[in-house]
């Protein structure tokens, strides 16, 4: 029964200290009980550790940590944060799970949410879903679990069976088939467009 606050810096201190350890004192870490800022030298670390590290500092701070990565020269480094913080947003509005994303990892998506007449024509094609606001929330659930129909279910707490009825209404209103290749990249870059076309 402590109070949450006393509880967050207990968190920021373990993550402050497995930072230290896993990295000595080359990091600079502008932290706070919400998240932060790390600069990590490329000598301190290889870029196929820094999966390694995000995973110990989950667990440092028994939370899932969700963390974005974003290479630069020393002199950009402001911009470079800028767009950590802008990429970060975006894996937060798609609701990613926790995790280490690379902006190669998300180029596709952060092009999705560009403004212009591509977001705007592919955030329509979820309006059919409008007045089925549990459909929309399963298909959102469905992709994001890579069409396990098990976990889908199992995190709305439904019947697996209600995933696959939900799935096939969805096919019915929108003409896209998410089972199929095509129908799932348009139905996948249409959440997308319009996560960032309400928002």
């Amino acid at each position: 029964m402590l109070d949450g606050e006393v509880v967050a810096r207990r968190k920021l201190r373990r993550v402050q200290a497995e930072l230290g350890a896993t990295c000595g004192g080359t990091v600079l870490a502008l932290l706070g009980v919400d998240g932060g800022t790390i600069l990590i030298p490329t000598t301190t670390l290889a870029d196929t550790d820094l999966d390694a590290m995000v995973a110990r500092l989950s667990a440092a701070a028994h939370v899932r940590v969700t963390a974005t990565l974003v290479v630069t020269a020393p002199d950009e480094v402001p911009s470079a944060a800028d767009r950590a913080h802008e990429l970060l947003d975006m894996v937060q509005r798609l609701s990613c799970v926790p995790g280490l994303y690379r902006f190669t990892d998300m180029a596709l998506e952060h092009q999705l949410t560009r403004p212009g007449p591509g977001r705007e024509t592919l955030g329509v094609l979820l309006d059919p879903l409008d007045d089925h606001p549990e459909l929309m929330q399963t298909l959102q659930c469905h992709i994001s679990n890579n069409l396990n129909r098990q976990r889908t279910a199992h995190l709305m707490h439904i019947h697996a069976n209600t995933v696959d009825y939900r799935i096939r209404r969805v096919r019915q209103l929108t003409g896209f088939d998410p089972a199929a290749n095509s129908g799932l990249w348009q139905l996948h870059s249409a959440l997308i467009a319009r996560t960032f076309n309400d928002g």
